[in-house]
């Protein structure tokens, strides 16, 4: 394996950041934004940022793990266990 190539481990946490920034991407397309609350758009934008550092896990200047909050690791476990909620009014 090449020093700078990617683990196996790292390429899946690539994955799941990938899945989450494109869910809240998608999501307003998707359902719409009419009636999404301020904790709903705020879990939209936290899915953004916490699947970008997934993608970057593990690279030479990304993220490591101390880097990620308490609440950063409680919303990817949510979302592996597909209990992500957007509050809506």
């Amino acid at each position: 394996m090449a020093y700078f190539e990617a683990t196996a481990e790292q390429k899946v946490l690539a994955n799941i950041g990938r899945a989450m920034m494109d869910f809240s991407e998608a999501y307003g397309i998707e359902n719409g934004l009419k009636g999404v609350t301020d904790n709903g758009l705020a879990t939209l934008n936290d899915l953004s940022h916490v699947g970008s550092m997934l993608t970057r896990f593990g690279t030479t200047f990304g993220p490591k793990a101390e880097d990620f909050t308490v609440e950063d690791q409680k919303l990817i476990a949510d979302w592996l266990q597909k209990k992500v909620d957007i509050e809506r009014k």
